[in-house]
């Protein structure tokens, strides 16, 4: 059995980020209505987290946490939520917007399940910022759907 460690989660959770900035900038080009181009354009551009937040660390904070010990493999930010996933070609902003709450729901499960297994409260902290900001990017993302502007 392979040892699991924050510094592979976090990996993960970076690929995850990358893998969907991916799938919008796919969708961007292949979309049919401009506000849905328009929207996924942004979305593919939307700043990746996790190197954000381990910049804030610090090198030696960073070191300390990375080699932090999981007791089991988290799932959600994988290859999974992108499962069965094909870029809306002639579909709207809504199902657009519905595909980006899901994946940020799949990234908010996987730092959950982190949190879960960890004692460490620096890890526990960098997991919950990770947290908060998807939960801020759901509301922005309900907003942009409760007012149709695509």
């Amino acid at each position: 059995m392979a040892v699991i460690t924050v510094a592979d989660a976090l990996r993960r959770a970076e690929d995850f980020e990358r893998a969907v900035a991916s799938f919008y900038s796919n969708v961007a080009v292949q979309a049919e209505k401009d506000g849905v181009r328009l929207l996924t354009g942004y979305m593919s551009r939307r700043r990746p987290r996790v190197p954000e937040r381990l910049a804030l660390l610090g090198r030696n904070r960073l070191a300390a946490i990375s080699s932090t010990p999981l007791t089991y493999e988290p799932y959600g930010a994988d290859c999974h939520c992108l499962d069965g996933m094909s870029p809306p070609v002639a579909g709207s902003a809504a199902e657009v917007l519905d595909m980006a709450l899901n994946f940020n729901e799949c990234l908010v499960r996987f730092y959950r399940q982190v949190i879960q297994q960890v004692a460490d409260p620096a890890v526990v902290e960098l997991f919950e910022s990770l947290i908060c900001l998807e939960q801020q990017d759901e509301i922005e993302l309900m907003k942009i759907k409760a007012l149709d502007y695509f």
